[in-house]
């Protein structure tokens, strides 16, 4: 039996997050398919446009199968964490396949990295700290480390967040299969179009647009 399994906020649901919904379905072709959704606040700690309720009836309508809540003390966590806490719980549920947006698109450039840090746990750690003792800010740190750990480079939010996938399934060994799609947008842009971001939705309510 094929699980997928996806990890989501929906704030709000939009045609991107149909389209990666449709393309990770039709990349997996799965017989359940699973989310794993922030609930009341979202990972800026923020309050979600709609509850919980709303965009778990929003998923179910659009070809989910089953709405997991990803507890608030994941949800507002920076990127290990809120991986950390989804990951756990897509394992539990014996998920097979996950499916992550980002806008790189290349999965193996994410393995390779999450490989790398894994077996050389002690340098990776030892940069990041020297980075975070220059005045570096974690994110900042974390990606100036593998630079020079690899000549690497992951500074979007959605490669961000794939990584912090990738290392927590690696790290644990779990048997779950991962699968990346590359976004059709940019994740700043605030033009309202047929497939924008979730800013540009949630700029347009905030403004009256």
């Amino acid at each position: 039996m094929k699980v997928l399994g996806l990890i989501v906020e929906y704030n709000p649901f939009h045609q991107g997050h149909l389209y990666h919904l449709n393309k990770a379905k039709e990349l997996i072709n799965p017989d359940i398919t699973i989310v794993i959704m922030s609930s009341h606040f979202v990972q800026r700690g923020e309050p979600a446009i709609s509850d919980k309720w709303t965009r778990a009836k929003v998923a179910i309508k659009n070809g989910v199968d089953l709405v997991i809540e990803l507890p608030f003390v994941y949800s507002v966590q920076s990127a290990d964490y809120f991986a950390k806490g989804a990951i756990e719980i897509l394992h539990k549920l014996n998920v097979t396949d996950i499916v992550f947006g980002s806008e790189s698109g290349n999965i193996d450039v994410f393995k390779d990295i999450a490989l790398t840090i894994k077996n050389n746990p002690n340098g990776y750690n030892t940069l990041v700290k020297q980075q975070l003792n220059l005045g570096l800010r974690y994110p900042d740190a974390c990606n100036k480390a593998l630079s020079i750990l690899m000549n690497k480079s992951i500074t979007t939010p959605n490669d961000l967040l794939g990584l912090a996938y990738v290392k927590e399934v690696i790290n644990n060994n779990y048997q779950i299969n991962l699968h990346c799609i590359k976004r059709t947008n940019d994740f700043h842009s605030l033009k309202l179009e047929n497939i924008c971001s979730a800013s540009a939705i949630r700029h347009a309510l905030k403004n009256n647009v």
